[in-house]
């Protein structure tokens, strides 16, 4: 099992100004927990900060047993990518480097044909072996018979773009799901879902012993599948990311208490502010006519 943690992550945008001042949360073993916030306010960037896609400016992520992320894009693939193309993309780092020298050692062999090119390939064979490659095919064998009905060996080579959304979506969600990584970020995993494709991501998700961290804006999936939310409010000063730890049910309940102290917090800040000022205002003008009172008026100055 892992865990996923973001320590007091900071990100500017290009212009300047702070998109995330402060973000810290922790995504526990086996959790399911939801990341919910208004468009705009920082979610799809702070996926990108936890899965490596973008540096920090400030802070430090931290994840234990492999991260697997399912990008936005999956559901909208059009062009000439292929189901193994997908299947790769979505899997560990030492897959992904072994498929490659296997694609080009093909490629070489395929227009050079000598005994270096051959070697190569051999070679190449023999990593992707190193790299338990065909243990993951193994693996997309069930999942290609789960989301397509047909098997690996037949799917490999369809084009992606011929696939309906909600088959990418499936394809990738099985891969992951299936795969040896602990720790899964899904950006939106329910989009282009049917509804009993829907039914069964909420099943998997509560079924599931990973680490997982889902973007949805299905109410229905939220509160039936995600044990805790982590909130990202927008703010002039950066977006604030706090942790609810109720499900979705409880969430917006929450939400209204915390601004309601914070509401509370701002009122008494105006009083005191308004007592201060008062205060200052009358020493000021006694001070006109008292050296004592003008000590004590440059003294209260610096109380603002």
């Amino acid at each position: 099992m892992g865990h996923l943690e973001a320590g007091h992550l900071e990100y500017y945008l290009p212009d300047g100004r702070v998109l995330l001042g402060d973000a810290s949360f922790r995504v526990a073993d086996g959790a399911v927990v939801a990341l919910v916030g208004a468009n705009g306010a920082g979610k799809t960037t702070l996926l990108r900060l936890l899965a490596g896609e973008l540096q920090p400016h400030g802070g430090t992520v931290s994840v234990s047993g492999g991260l697997g992320v399912m990008p936005q894009f999956v559901g909208s693939v059009r062009d000439e990518r292929t189901v193994r193309d997908l299947l790769v993309s979505v899997s560990q780092p030492r897959i992904r480097e072994a498929a490659k020298e296997v694609d080009a050692a093909e490629e070489k062999i395929l227009t050079v044909d000598d005994e270096a090119a051959q070697m190569a390939y051999a070679q190449a064979l023999s990593d992707w072996a190193e790299a338990r490659g065909y243990e993951a095919e193994t693996v997309w064998d069930m999942c290609t018979m789960a989301a397509l009905g047909v098997p690996y060996e037949k799917a490999q080579w369809r084009e992606v773009r011929t696939l309906s959304g909600g088959e990418q979506k499936r394809l990738v969600l099985e891969a992951l799901l299936r795969g040896p990584d602990e720790v899964l970020l899904l950006d939106e995993p329910d989009n282009y879902l049917d509804v009993p494709g829907k039914r069964w991501l909420e099943e998997k998700l509560k079924e599931t012993r990973k680490t997982v961290l889902f973007v949805s804006h299905d109410r229905e999936l939220l509160s039936r599948a995600a044990e805790k939310i982590v909130s990202v409010e927008p703010s002039a000063a950066g977006s604030d990311v706090w942790v609810h730890g109720g499900g979705f049910a409880t969430y917006h309940d929450a939400r209204k208490e915390r601004f309601a102290r914070f509401e509370e917090l701002l009122r008494r800040w105006q009083e005191e502010h308004a007592r201060l000022k008062a205060l200052v205002l009358r020493m000021r003008q006694q001070a006109a006519n008292s050296p004592d009172m003008a000590n004590r008026y440059h003294a209260m100055q610096t109380r603002f």
